[in-house]
């Protein structure tokens, strides 16, 4: 029996095409699933790259001693007075600056910090008479004697009263100490000798690391002293306008002359005078050696996006003593060499202020309002595509049109 020659009534119709209709449903799902996506990416990928200290750190802070906040105005030793037959003790007005700025070597994971940090006087109250530190006095032509042998020490009229450069190399992420593994941890207290090294740092000194926690245990580390203490957080501020958390550390007494290395012409750890010099009742002839004593107390008000210190007050109290139980002379006597209470100044202030804004903001951006925008995105998108792979739920207007013109 023949077969019908008739082809199926379909065989004669083209493949059918995917309409719109058909496509936009699985594209919706496809983009609002990206989108989800980018929403738990982004925090992990591109937002904890952002909370790394830049390697392009480079600020100036200025703290100056006559901040209202002080209780009793600076005072210092008056290094022309080692040439005189007293020693001098005066008011002054000090000036410390301090720049920290990123060097090699550094890269992805590290950063290595060089610190210069200088106090300067700013003028002297002799007398109650405001005098330029720079300008000749009593004993400032009369090279008298020294404790050390450098002809070419500096003048007694030099306004520095003391200088350090600090070399560090820190993780990025945690901003502590990383030294091990070619990384660098030294501090040089006189331009003309070795840095001292410190491989055994720890310790948040220049900054703290991007939301910093003010319930874990921190620790602070001390240039001058070359000690590690405990850094306590002791509650909120305010600094220009934002908030801020205080934490605070306290470096106790350290005989420096002890600590080796600090020594310098301008800052010399230990002293020999006769009595008299001291004020020592007894012989006035006799010769007594004393050695200089640092204590500090710092408090950082820290912004904890970003660990960057927005101000710093720091209460020093150098003083010369002498061995306990030194003949004739009380076990409390103290010469004092500086005395101050610095902060930083309005300027500074609101600089570092700025500057943490403008580290925040890409954290802000990307890691809060650009997820939140592409989440809620997301799950719209999602719900659309849902709907749309069922056409029949649309209406048959919008069908139509979705569908694009009947096939012949």
């Amino acid at each position: 029996m023949p077969s019908d020659p008739t082809p199926p009534e379909d065989a004669s119709r083209p493949p059918r095409r995917w309409s719109t209709a058909d496509l936009l449903g699985p594209t919706l799902l496809f983009i609002g699933g990206f989108l989800l996506a980018a929403t738990i990416a982004l925090p992990t990928l591109l937002v904890d790259n952002l909370r790394l200290v830049p390697l392009s750190t480079d600020f100036t802070t200025v703290a100056t001693s006559s901040d209202v906040t002080a209780r009793t105005p600076a005072t210092i030793l008056d290094r022309c007075s080692l040439n005189t037959p007293a020693a001098r003790v005066v008011g002054a007005e000090l000036v410390r600056q301090q720049r920290v700025v990123a060097v090699q070597p550094s890269d992805k994971r590290r950063v290595t910090l060089q610190a210069g940090t200088s106090v300067q006087a700013d003028h002297l109250l002799i007398d109650g008479r405001q005098v330029d530190p720079t300008l000749p006095r009593p004993g400032s032509s009369d090279p008298g004697t020294s404790d050390t042998a450098d002809d070419d020490r500096p003048s007694c009229t030099d306004p520095t009263v003391f200088a350090v450069k600090d070399r560090v190399t820190l993780s990025r992420d945690s901003a502590l100490p990383s030294v091990s593994g070619g990384g660098s941890s030294e501090i040089q207290y006189d331009s003309r000798t070795a840095p001292v090294p410190a491989p055994d740092r720890q310790g948040f000194t220049y900054l703290l690391p991007f939301g910093v926690s003010t319930d874990d245990q921190h620790a602070y580390f001390d240039v001058t002293t070359r000690r590690t203490v405990p850094l306590r957080f002791a509650g909120e501020t305010q600094v220009s306008g934002h908030d801020a958390a205080r934490f605070i550390a306290q470096i106790p007494d350290t005989d420096l002359n002890a600590v080796g290395g600090v020594s310098t012409p301008s800052r010399p750890t230990q002293i020999t005078r006769p009595a008299s010099w001291f004020g020592v009742d007894g012989d006035p002839a006799r010769p007594l050696t004393a050695t200089l004593h640092h204590r500090s107390e710092v408090e950082l008000s820290v912004d904890t996006r970003t660990g960057l210190i927005v101000d710093q007050r720091i209460v020093v109290d150098e003083s010369y003593r002498f061995p306990a139980q030194t003949p004739g002379v009380a076990d409390d006597f103290t010469l004092p060499f500086v005395q101050a209470t610095f902060r930083y100044d309005e300027r500074t202030r609101s600089e570092m202020t700025s500057r943490a804004d403008d580290l925040a903001t890409p954290l802000v951006i990307w890691g809060r309002l650009v997820p939140i925008a592409t989440g809620v995105l997301g799950v719209v998108l999602l719900g659309v595509g849902l709907w749309f792979l069922n056409p029949a739920r649309l209406p048959e207007r919008i069908r139509r049109r979705l569908a694009g013109p009947a096939n012949p």
